[in-house]
């Protein structure tokens, strides 16, 4: 489908919506990878978009797409030591790793959601296990009245034994390669891939290398939180997380690292591949300030942990206010 480098803010997408974007301000409608999103806002795999209710919570609000936390099989979730935390009520800190649930829950729950809006299924796992949850859900798609988008997860940092692919250029073309080897996704669905944040030049041009090259990928996000991250609680002189303690960092503290990776690979990426912006979400400046630096839409994590799905609302009345201005 056609891909919106940058969304279509500025014009509405129908004569009705014409009378909605006069009363409401510009409209934020967009269309990310042949799908058609009501607002150019929505959520990013995280543990409030786990189970059915958080779904249909998310599906619900202004929210411009439902996205699923992440589905790895053989993943076991530990509730001892996988937490995460708000040290300061406006970042974020976790060492989760992806979802309790298996991805048949997800393709369970999709269905019964509005169909009001696209949906994001976030999966990982082996190359050969993707390929067929890719192939699983393109047989789903064609039932869901707003879409489907697939993003395979390449970036969670806190599986032990596991560093995240996407800082392994040689083996992410190959699994690339593997995923889909059965050949390409149809139409009706939208396939990409969630990055880890890069930090140097070399680590943009291979990962845009394996990217560019691989012809089946509709979109990339970025990022995924920062890895490796520490907060110590001055009150018990421990770890916030422990026992666990090494976390990914998210919220305002990685903004600038996000709109950096926004920039840099809407560069170097081709304009079929839709950037989407991800990291320090939480105002209507922040979300402008990713869509100034070339994103398609923009996803919230931090701020949907603190506020709830009234984020959304408050998120876009704010980007409305300053491109009305």
């Amino acid at each position: 489908g056609t891909v919106s480098i940058r969304p279509s803010v500025y014009m509405a997408a129908s004569s009705d919506n014409a009378v909605n974007a006069s009363a409401e301000g510009p409209s934020l409608r967009t269309v990310v990878c042949g799908l058609s999103l009501p607002s150019c806002v929505f959520n990013s795999s995280n543990p409030f978009a786990t189970a059915l209710e958080d779904l249909q919570a998310l599906d619900a609000s202004a929210a411009g797409a439902v996205a699923t936390r992440t589905a790895c099989p053989g993943f076991v979730h530990d509730e001892a030591t996988m937490k995460w935390a708000s040290p300061d009520g406006a970042n974020t800190i976790n060492c989760l790793g992806y979802s309790p649930l298996p991805f048949e829950y997800y393709t369970g729950c999709l269905p019964q959601l509005s169909g009001a809006k696209p949906c994001w299924l976030s999966i990982s796992g082996s190359a050969e296990e993707v390929g067929a949850m890719v192939r699983e859900a393109a047989a789903l798609a064609p039932s869901l009245p707003g879409g489907l988008a697939v993003e395979i997860n390449l970036s969670c940092p806190n599986i032990a034994g596991k560093p995240p692919l996407a800082y392994d250029f040689d083996a992410l073309r190959d699994y690339l390669g593997t995923v889909f080897d059965a050949g390409p996704p149809p139409p009706t669905l939208a396939v990409g891939v969630k990055t880890t944040p890069y930090f140097y030049d070399a680590q943009y041009t291979g990962a845009a290398a394996v990217l560019n090259g691989c012809p089946h990928l509709s979109f990339v996000t970025a990022i995924n939180t920062v890895g490796n991250g520490l907060y110590v609680d001055v009150a018990t002189e421990a770890p916030l997380l422990a026992p666990s303690c090494y976390g990914g960092l998210g919220g305002a503290a990685v903004h600038a690292i996000a709109l950096g990776n926004v920039r840099r690979l809407r560069a170097l990426l081709r304009p079929s591949i839709a950037v989407i912006g991800c990291g320090g979400v939480d105002s209507g400046e922040a979300a402008f300030r990713h869509l100034l630096c070339g994103a398609s839409a923009v996803m919230v994590a931090s701020a949907l942990l603190h506020e709830g799905v009234g984020v959304f609302a408050r998120v876009e009345a704010e980007l409305r206010g300053i491109m009305a201005s």
